[in-house]
């Protein structure tokens, strides 16, 4: 659908502008018919009278009827008036929930299109584009993908607990303290590297000034320094002998030069933490989170438009409903006119019913059957 365009529904109130309202005519030949019926019982008309073909209750009716008329013809100028006036007034607010609902339309297109523009998989990191797995909304694929990954972190810290256990035995005062402090170490050998991944894959993905790229080069060489730092002291503990409680153990490798020892120990670490940076690089891709942000504003603009479009239909309806009633105003009048004329010709119906019950003359019928005939041929 078109910003412009709205699809016809009926109004939830439609206009209703009438000021003039037909007799109870139930209720008022009931009373006509009673008045006739007592007006024979005391003597205010009889056969004679009608024989004459004069009703004087049917003067009183036509001054009423010509009352009803004048008040159908001044409450029908001022409907009219009235429809005009809100018709003018709803087109202002016609015009008003047209331009919201455009606007929200433009908005939910903008939306969908860059929905829509980002919604391929990617294919190398800088790309701009989300995992397939962000795209597919399952999360299954999540688990399979990077529960591999997760247990690999997992081992490479069960691995890296005991060895730096044994490397930091003298610096904790009991046995639990020291496997805290293993603990902590460990983790932090695989959690900083793995951060460091998340932070380079943001920057591949989103580039970075050059003061950017210095930075991450120095928190890469600052980290490789602790990794020679904790390497040295491996290597300490492996080629040389340990004091524990005042006495001396025998070195864990003999017959092992220092610098191979240390040439394998920085390799193990390196490599350990180039896997934990790594997958951390492949674990985060800042686009995924873009998506959902992007589909999450699409919902909400949809839920706006949606909003914005019924107030735009029910406005429009309205207006419509009282364009409709303006225009019938002459209709209307001539409807009301009839049903007047009709409702005044029943009452003299019954005024005429109710006069031959309390004459009780056969006779009198058949003049009231001629005087209703001569009035509908008048």
């Amino acid at each position: 659908m078109d910003a412009g365009e709205v699809t016809r529904i009926a109004p939830a109130v439609s206009y209703d502008g009438d000021l003039y309202h037909l007799p109870d005519w139930t209720a008022r030949r009931t009373a006509e018919r009673d008045l006739g019926r007592a007006h024979a019982s005391e003597g205010h008309i009889d056969t004679l009278t009608l024989e004459t073909g004069s009703v004087p209750r049917f003067h009183e009716l036509e001054d009423e009827r010509l009352a009803e008329l004048a008040q159908i013809d001044d409450a029908t100028a001022r409907e009219t008036s009235r429809a005009r006036a809100e018709f003018e007034s709803q087109k202002i607010k016609l015009a008003e929930s047209q331009r919201a609902f455009a606007e929200a339309r433009k908005t939910l297109d903008d939306s969908q299109r860059r929905v829509t523009e980002l919604e391929l998989p990617s294919k190398r990191p800088g790309d701009g584009r989300p995992s397939s797995i962000a795209l597919s909304g399952s999360r299954w694929p999540l688990v399979r993908r990077w529960l591999p990954a997760a247990l690999l972190l997992l081992l490479l810290l069960i691995v890296e607990v005991p060895i730096l256990y044994q490397v930091i035995l003298n610096w904790g005062d009991s046995i639990y303290m020291t496997a805290l402090l293993a603990a902590g170490a460990a983790l932090i050998m695989l959690v900083a590297p793995h951060m460091y991944g998340r932070a380079f894959r943001g920057w591949q993905e989103h580039g970075g000034s050059a003061r950017g790229r210095v930075l991450l080069i120095l928190v890469a060489l600052v980290w490789l320094g602790l990794i020679v730092a904790v390497a040295v002291l491996r290597r300490d503990a492996l080629v040389k002998p340990l004091v524990v409680d005042g006495q001396a153990i025998g070195p864990t490798s003999s017959g092992v030069g220092q610098l191979p020892t240390m040439v394998l120990l920085l390799a193990l670490l390196i490599a350990t933490a180039l896997i934990a940076a790594d997958l951390g690089r492949r674990m985060h891709n800042p686009n995924d989170r873009r998506l959902r942000e992007l589909r999450a504003k699409r919902d909400q603009d949809q839920e706006t438009c949606a909003r914005a479009q019924g107030v735009y239909q029910q406005d429009a309806a309205y207006a419509e409903s009282v364009a409709q009633y303006a225009q019938s105003g002459e209709r209307r009048r001539a409807s009301l006119v009839r049903q007047v004329d009709n409702g005044f010709d029943s009452l003299a119906t019954a005024y005429l019913g109710g006069v031959v019950e309390g004459l009780h003359d056969p006779e009198a019928a058949s003049w009231a059957e001629r005087i209703l005939r001569g009035r509908r041929v008048r």
